[in-house]
């Protein structure tokens, strides 16, 4: 039945009408977005995933907080939580109960900002807002179209950027028609460092990719930099991202050579199997090491006393350049 439902939406894809329809609507303001008493900032994208939504996130929420002295809050969905449903701000809650992402989130933001785990938009920007934050972000909020925003800001992947990989769902990866960036404020163009991309967007921003020099490690009286793990060998990378090239890119760039490359889909949630598997590579292979993203190190740590090698997981710096800064404080 599933296979027949896709071979259907692939011939007549309904779900895009409906989103023609909604933006028609918002568009030529026949439907106007509920506006709160707060600044509201979305970040979004046009993809499927893997535009860099929650590092961007990150550098947003700690420039504000930290640089300029406001009061932030984050508004995020938990995608992958145990609960969906529940509606909750932030309180040391385990990645089960809110999600992969929102542990890097609240891992990295400045220890002041709250971050309210809601598929709800609008009921987390107002209990943010009842909470005294002057500005609130939405990661994820491109599509989202009820709450108003003061500032619309858009991220593209490299590969978003070549004409043949600009097709909706199901056909390719966005899901809604590229031409509708025209609506964001801010248009930022991710990762061009990973890719060696030439190709910018009129009017958007380039911003690369660059990482901490200390590891996160399973192995806490264990520190290790990128340098000293580029000197390793028998390294094995696990991987559970939207785009996990760009994660094997990012290995290249930091002269990272790996044995063997394991990939899993987004938001992945290991299993026992996984982990035999993973085991059963190790020992074959005579792994001595792991490497992985923060996300998917988050839930590795679930079996660091099963997996016994050394399990390190390569940080983004979570900054902006002048220019996006400079652009965001235009708007506000």
């Amino acid at each position: 039945m599933h296979k027949i439902f896709s071979f259907i939406l692939f011939l007549f894809p309904i779900h895009l009408v409906f989103i023609k329809i909604k933006n028609f609507l918002y568009d030529n303001n026949i439907i106007d977005p509920i506006k709160i008493d707060t600044k509201i900032i979305s970040i979004g994208n046009v993809s499927l995933g893997g535009a860099g939504k929650t590092p961007f996130t990150i550098a947003l929420s700690n420039f504000l907080k930290e640089k300029m002295g406001v009061s932030v809050g984050v508004v995020t969905r938990g995608y992958g939580r145990r609960n969906s449903h529940h509606n909750f701000l932030f309180n040391n809650h385990s990645w089960q109960d809110c999600g992969d992402e929102v542990i890097v989130l609240t891992n990295n933001l400045s220890r002041s900002i709250p971050v309210y785990i809601s598929s709800n938009k609008i009921l987390g920007a107002k209990e943010l807002s009842s909470l005294g934050c002057d500005i609130v972000i939405l990661d994820d909020a491109f599509q989202h179209r009820k709450l108003g925003r003061d500032i619309d800001i858009v991220l593209l992947s490299p590969d978003e950027l070549v004409p043949k990989n600009q097709k909706t769902f199901p056909w390719g990866l966005l899901r809604e028609p590229f031409y509708n960036i025209k609506r964001a404020n801010i248009i930022i163009a991710t990762k061009m460092n990973l890719y060696n991309s030439k190709i910018l967007p009129p009017n958007s921003f380039p911003l690369n990719t660059s990482f901490q020099k200390e590891l996160l490690s399973s192995d806490d009286a264990s520190k290790i930099t990128i340098k000293q793990l580029s000197k390793l060998k028998n390294i094995m990378s696990l991987c559970g991202i939207g785009k996990p090239v760009s994660f094997q890119n990012s290995l290249e760039s930091l002269d990272i050579s790996v044995k063997k490359h394991l990939t899993y889909s987004d938001h992945h949630s290991f299993t026992e199997k996984d982990i035999a598997n993973i085991l059963s590579h190790i020992e074959k292979l005579n792994i001595e090491s792991i490497v992985c993203t923060e996300k998917d190190w988050v839930k590795l740590m679930d079996f660091d006393d099963e997996i016994s090698i050394p399990i390190y997981a390569i940080r983004l710096n979570y900054c902006l350049n002048k220019d996006i800064e400079d652009a965001v404080l235009r708007l506000l």
